[in-house]
């Protein structure tokens, strides 16, 4: 009786914890990505399960935010903890590994509330505010727990990407897409095009991000006239008809996240 009360008030405490993050960037798509793919071994609260160790206890909770992104990634030989980095784009992996933190109690990846911090250098604020307004950079992508979820999260895209690599990534999105922001073009039966991020590709059916990011429609491949992969990537290619000032502001704001 007392470890069922115990595990009762646990339960609760947690289903508070995951409440109160639930306006944390990441937080409610690394649950959803966990829940299909995580709780079978790990457990719905990480408790663990017999193909899978707790994700709570002090082994788990004990790893750094680097160490936990990389068992995600790259598995652990020896074990049944498979690699997830061909599977999942790198914001997924930042999703995942950022709930499993809240299940460990804590508000989510400690690596990625240390880069939030805004800059004050006049550049890149400049470059900030067309991010936001005239280049329209911010209904694709998040920074700092802000913006859409159609494009990568930028957040630490200054040190992640050399300026060479930022520069190809402005200047020709479609030379190096990457992982998970691949799209299709479906062709509906009525001949209406629909182009979009995909995931859940099978021979049955295949599942297109609607254009604001906000939910996932799948289209069964039966029902359609053709399923065709985009050679372009959605990124528009605004960069190009910026002036080197606005590019040069953009490209600043870019390296300070």
């Amino acid at each position: 009786m007392g470890i069922k009360k115990n595990y009762l008030r646990n339960f609760t405490l947690l289903s508070l914890c995951l409440a109160s993050a639930a306006s944390i960037a990441g937080v409610g798509e690394g649950q959803v990505l966990y829940d299909a793919y995580c709780q079978l071994c790990h457990g719905g609260i990480g408790e663990g399960q017999t193909m899978g160790k707790p994700l709570t206890d002090r082994s788990a909770v004990s790893l750094s935010d680097d160490e936990l992104i990389a068992v995600i990634t790259s598995g652990r030989s020896g074990t049944g903890m498979v690699a997830w980095g061909s599977s999942f784009s790198d914001t997924e992996l930042l999703d995942v590994a950022g709930y499993v933190r809240v299940l460990q109690g804590e508000a989510g990846l400690s690596t990625v509330e240390e880069n939030a911090a805004a800059s004050d250098d006049p550049a890149a604020l400049a470059g900030e505010q067309l991010f936001n307004t005239a280049v329209g950079c911010v209904s694709c992508h998040s920074y700092r727990d802000q913006g859409g979820r159609v494009g990568p999260a930028l957040d630490g895209v200054g040190s992640r990407l050399s300026q060479d690599e930022l520069l190809q990534a402005l200047v020709n999105p479609s030379q190096s897409i990457v992982a998970g922001y691949a799209a299709k073009i479906v062709e509906q039966s009525d001949g209406t095009i629909i182009r979009g991020r995909f995931r859940n590709d099978s021979e049955l059916a295949v599942q297109i991000q609607s254009a604001d990011g906000a939910r996932w429609v799948t289209y069964f491949k039966d029902r359609v006239n053709s399923i065709t992969d985009a050679d372009e990537s959605l990124m528009p290619d605004v960069f190009a008809n910026l002036g080197a000032a606005e590019q040069e502001s953009l490209l600043a704001f870019l390296n300070s996240l």
